[in-house]
C-alpha cells in the first residue's frame, strides 16, 4: 500500500477512530474497577491466555480454550441458521406463489416475529429440554421469519412480463421458478439473509445463555458471575468479530448482486 493510498479518509479515518476508541477504553478501564471495565491490555492479557492454556469453565474441572467455546457457539449458529434458509426459502415460495395461503398464514408468522425469543424460553425446554438441539430451535426459530418473509416478496415481486414470455415458451412452474422467477428475487433473498443473520447471532447468545450453559454466550455468563470480567469481554468481542464478518460477507454479496443487476439492466436498455 503506497504512503498515498493511506491518505485516503477511508483508509486512515477507521484507523484513526479505532486508536482513539482503544485509547479511551484503556484509560477509563484504568482510573475505574478493573471488575467493572477491564482496559483492552487486560482484555489481550486474557485472550492469550484462553487461547494458550484455557480455563475452567461451567463449574467443572475440564478446561475450555477460547478455539473450543468458538467453535461450539459457530457450530450450532451454522447448523441452525443453515436449517432456517432451507426451511424459509421453501415456505416463502410457496406463500409467495399461493396468495390464499399466504393470507392465512402471514398473521401467524408476523405474530412469532413480534414475540422475543426470551419468553418462549420456558416453552422451549418443556419441548427440547436443555442442550444442543434447544439452541438450534432458537436460532431457527428467529432466523426464519426473515427469510420466509423477504423471498415471499421477492417472488411477488417477479416481473410480469418475464412470466408471460416464461409461459408462453411452455415452462412448467417449476422451470418458471428456476429460470425466471428466482434470479429476480435474490436481492430481496440476500436482504432476508442479513435480517435472519443478525437474529441468528442473538439466537445463539440466548440459547447458550438461559438454556444450555455452553459456547461463548455460556461462557460470558458464567465469567461475569464471577466477577471475571476481562475473560467475559474476550468472548464478547469474539462474538461481535463473527457478527460482523458474517454480515459484512452477506452484505458484499448483496451489493456485488446489485451492481451486477445494474449493469445487466444497462446493457438490456
Amino acid at each position: 500500500m503506497s504512503v498515498r493510498a493511506l491518505t485516503q479518509p477511508e483508509i486512515y479515518l477507521p484507523i484513526v477512530v479505532t486508536v482513539a476508541f482503544l485509547g479511551a477504553w484503556e484509560w477509563v478501564g484504568r482510573v475505574t474497577d478493573p471488575i467493572l471495565f477491564a482496559p483492552p491490555s487486560r482484555v489481550a492479557a486474557a485472550a492469550v491466555a484462553l487461547i494458550r492454556d484455557g480455563v475452567p469453565a461451567f463449574g467443572s474441572t475440564r478446561i475450555v480454550t477460547l478455539q473450543e467455546l468458538t467453535g461450539t457457539t459457530l457450530n450450532a449458529l451454522l447448523v441452525g441458521l443453515g436449517i432456517s434458509i432451507i426451511t424459509g426459502l421453501l415456505i416463502g415460495v410457496l406463500l409467495g406463489r399461493q396468495n390464499t395461503l399466504a393470507r392465512i398464514a402471514e398473521p401467524y408468522i408476523d405474530a412469532i416475529y413480534a414475540t422475543p425469543r426470551v419468553v418462549l424460553t420456558p416453552l422451549i425446554v418443556l419441548w427440547f429440554g436443555l442442550g444442543y438441539n434447544a439452541r438450534v430451535f432458537v436460532i431457527w426459530i428467529g432466523a426464519i421469519i426473515p427469510i420466509i418473509i423477504n423471498t415471499a416478496i421477492g417472488i411477488r415481486n417477479a416481473r410480469p412480463d418475464l412470466e408471460e414470455v416464461g409461459l408462453s415458451l411452455g415452462m412448467s412452474e417449476r422451470q418458471l421458478l428456476r429460470h425466471v422467477i428466482m434470479p429476480g428475487a435474490v436481492p430481496y433473498l440476500l436482504a432476508g439473509l442479513r435480517i435472519a443473520a443478525a437474529r441468528a447471532m442473538i439466537g445463539v447468545v440466548i440459547g447458550e445463555m438461559f438454556l444450555n450453559l455452553a459456547g461463548l454466550g455460556g461462557f460470558i455468563r458464567f465469567e461475569s458471575a464471577r466477577l471475571r470480567t476481562a475473560n467475559a469481554l474476550v468472548a464478547v468481542l469474539v462474538l461481535g468479530v463473527m457478527g460482523a464478518v458474517l454480515i459484512s460477507s452477506l452484505g458484499l454479496l448483496e451489493s456485488k448482486f446489485a451492481s451486477w443487476k445494474k449493469e445487466e439492466r444497462a446493457q438490456a436498455s
